[in-house]
């Protein structure tokens, strides 16, 4: 691999349907100083196929890490990656998307200008709107961001601790980010939102920029989506699945950062109010 500062961190599974058009758009950027590590997690299509590909094509810019592990599910593949590659700032990839050409270039930019203000060492994450499009890339809704309350959010930073604010295939974070960030909660179900609140909460910055840099697709087989992250705080805490991921958060909020039963509650309910 050839030394770059950007560790694009790409985590597969049975992704072959759309896999090739990501992979062509993230060679098609308008800043190249980035490696490609992909970890599949037990695919049967032809993900593997595809990849190999573009491993043909870009040798020295592409890295399989194979760790032994299937089906860890989307989250823990995520972070293996992670704990697997040393750089100087890290980008999540979904296997479905499509990244517009100037994403890397735009979100480094935001990265460094935030890093100047915090001072060395702090940990930074960045992340950008999403264009929400079907799987034929027809776009549903120029914004994702636009019902997730940022405006909110860059107000009472407290808000990341019960609402969701960055999405894992619109962010980069820096190495301070990624050491305050390992290893994961067991507690914790998304890495995104772990990254966020051990970056937010630990002596750093999380950022979030009004420009949409991704095609962020919905289809049918969507580990999530626009739809689920959309529903309300009520709607989704009724559901079962709903009832269980809150006492869950609750839990891994009290252990890691502190912030009791109570506390939570509160925020929980003027969160879903503002």
């Amino acid at each position: 691999m050839s030394e770059k500062k950007i560790a694009i961190l790409l985590a597969t599974y049975n992704g072959a349907r759309f896999l090739r058009e990501q992979l062509e758009s993230l060679f098609r950027q308008s800043c190249d100083d980035f490696c490609l590590y992909v970890r599949d997690d037990g695919s049967t299509d032809d993900t593997l196929k595809i990849v190999d590909e573009f491993v043909q094509k870009f040798s020295d810019r592409i890295s399989v890490v194979d760790d032994g592990a299937n089906h860890s599910g989307a989250a823990q593949s995520f972070m293996r990656l992670l704990e697997s590659v040393d750089a100087d700032y890290y980008m999540f990839c979904d296997q479905d998307d499509v990244w517009h050409q100037d994403k890397v270039e735009k979100t480094l930019a935001r990265m460094r200008e935030v890093e100047t203000q915090m001072g060395d060492g702090a940990p930074v994450a960045v992340s950008t709107d999403l264009r929400v499009v079907d799987e034929n890339l027809n776009v549903l809704a120029e914004s994702f961001n636009a019902d997730l309350k940022i405006g909110v959010f860059r107000k009472h930073p407290q808000m990341l601790y019960v609402r969701h604010v960055v999405t894992g295939c619109a962010m980069m974070f820096n190495r301070a980010a990624r050491t305050a960030s390992l290893p994961m909660s067991p507690l914790s179900t998304m890495h995104d939102e772990w990254i966020a609140l051990c970056t937010q909460f630990k002596g750093g910055k999380v950022v979030v920029m009004d420009e949409a840099t991704i095609d962020y697709r919905q289809h049918s087989s969507n580990t999530l989506g626009a739809a689920v992250a959309s529903r309300s705080v009520l709607r989704r805490a009724v559901a079962r699945e709903g009832r269980v991921q809150f006492f869950q958060n609750a839990r891994m909020l009290r252990k890691e950062f502190g912030v009791s039963f109570p506390r939570f509650l509160f925020y929980k309910i003027f969160y879903s109010w503002l």
